[in-house]
């Protein structure tokens, strides 16, 4: 279960969406590297990584 959530998180963090109109409710834009973790922006902010943690949890939520 857990380990699931995890997944879904790291997704939000690490991967853009296919979509890059910021409209759309499945824009995703990643705020760190997949394979070396660093930060991508400049002034990544705690607000920016909960915004992708409650994308995560709807996610989560939605596949239960």
């Amino acid at each position: 279960m857990i380990q699931e959530f995890r997944k879904i998180f790291l997704k939000y963090l690490t991967k853009d969406s296919e979509t890059h109109d910021s409209r759309r409710k499945d824009f995703n834009q990643a705020l760190f590297n997949e394979e070396e973790g660093w930060m991508i922006y400049h002034g990544t902010d705690l607000d920016m990584i909960m915004e992708k943690f409650d994308k995560a949890v709807e996610e989560y939520g939605n596949k239960r």
